[in-house]
């Protein structure tokens, strides 16, 4: 975890896109959300971080705690490698989405996909991901012989 919440965390009001310009600059991954005062936040996700959770519970990385559909521990971004994924082992009562797909366990998250946690949509956003250049197999591997 960064040394400090309030390098990575920053207040933005809602018609400034200077931060998510900056963070998208710096291309590190990021999130984006609304607070309940509809305030653009953004959280970096500098190297340091491993886990984030998210949640309305006072220790979470991400507090959501105006929505009431939001559990005290929601979910989890998880740092996979270069990746990052969203994981809900049953953590939440009303589930993570993205993309409108509630989250089974766990999900690689992609560039500008929507997360929504309770009433709450979340952006996540990775500037200089690489496309996936893994070829899925139409036919099984031969098998040995």
């Amino acid at each position: 975890m960064p040394s400090s919440c309030a390098d990575t965390l920053c207040d933005v009001d809602a018609g400034d896109p200077t931060e998510v310009l900056e963070a998208e600059r710096q291309g590190d991954p990021f999130v984006t959300w609304r607070d309940a005062h509809r305030r653009q936040q953004v959280l970096s996700l500098l190297h340091g971080w491993q886990r984030v959770t998210i949640g309305r519970g006072p220790s979470c990385d991400i507090g959501l705690p105006w929505d009431a559909n939001v559990s005290r521990v929601h979910a989890e971004l998880v740092r996979i490698g270069d990746d990052w994924a969203v994981v809900d082992d049953g953590l939440s009562t009303n589930g993570t989405f993205v993309g409108g797909e509630r989250v089974e366990r766990r999900r690689r998250l992609r560039d500008g996909e929507t997360l929504r946690c309770g009433d709450t949509e979340l952006q996540f956003r990775a500037p200089f991901e690489p496309p996936d250049r893994t070829e899925v197999a139409l036919s099984p591997p031969p098998e040995p012989g």
